[in-house]
């Protein structure tokens, strides 16, 4: 026969989820079989309170059985009982574990068929789109897509322009640009600034838009006095647009 130490015993009634006053109330009433809440705390040592709230957990469970006399008296339950209540609750916990593997695969396959919804990130004013090509710039060693209006931006950015491009030729990042053509840049050595572009005629954009990372697109708008934009996070979109960029890129002569 194999012997348990009290210290085993107790560690197996924790894995099942008693608590340390009902493990010790289980004890003294399978030893006593039976007695008031009054002498459970006195030969428990815990408190009368303590003792009342472990053994109505135990009523509960229906593990113990109080029976009203001039003072309750608590009963313990055969142990054939306490060993089948053990099975259920093995059931009832595989039954729940179950529901909740099924639950999460349900949420995970709505998340994955969900991703296609970018993340958003909104900023305003010159400090906001100043943040934008911040975030661009942590990317080195990659290049940059856009449709970009180079006046305009200069316009809401101010000296922080030739700071940007300074970092960014640094970092070893290359820009592509789609502009309209703007006599201020048309005779400008864009190769100093690691960029290289292609003008076009009638293309009135008022901001830009800019591809980078591995997901990310910026949209910008230099609407008056109130620049804003957005910074989309995701592969569908960033993609979609990185297809129409080559293919207006590929048109320009």
């Amino acid at each position: 026969m194999v012997h348990y130490s009290t210290l085993q015993i107790r560690q197996s009634l924790k894995m099942v989820g008693f608590s340390e006053n009902e493990i010790k109330v289980i004890f003294f009433l399978f030893q006593q079989k039976k007695a008031t809440a009054k002498e459970v705390g006195q030969m428990t040592a815990i408190s009368f309170n303590l003792a009342q709230y472990a053994l109505s957990n135990l009523v509960r469970r229906g593990l113990v059985e109080c029976t009203p006399d001039k003072e309750d008296v608590f009963v313990i339950c055969t142990k054939d009982k306490f060993l089948t209540w053990i099975d259920e609750q093995k059931n009832m916990h595989d039954g729940i574990y179950d529901r909740a593997k099924n639950d999460i695969q349900q949420f995970l396959a709505v998340m994955q068929e969900s991703t296609w919804h970018p993340n958003v990130l909104y900023f305003e004013g010159k400090e906001g789109i100043i943040e934008i090509f911040e975030d661009m710039l942590e990317y080195e060693n990659s290049n940059i897509y856009g449709w970009i209006n180079f006046v305009e931006l200069a316009t809401v950015i101010g000296d922080y322009l030739p700071k940007y491009i300074e970092k960014r030729t640094s970092r070893n990042i290359t820009s592509y640009d789609i502009a309209p053509k703007q006599e201020e840049l048309m005779n400008f050595p864009h190769t100093e600034e690691m960029r290289k572009i292609k003008f076009i005629d009638n293309f009135p954009i008022n901001g830009q838009l800019r591809l980078y990372g591995d997901n990310k697109v910026a949209f910008m708008s230099f609407y008056e006095e109130r620049p804003v934009g957005f910074i989309f996070q995701g592969e569908i979109m960033h993609n979609l647009l990185k297809t129409v960029w080559d293919h207006a890129w590929k048109c320009i002569g």
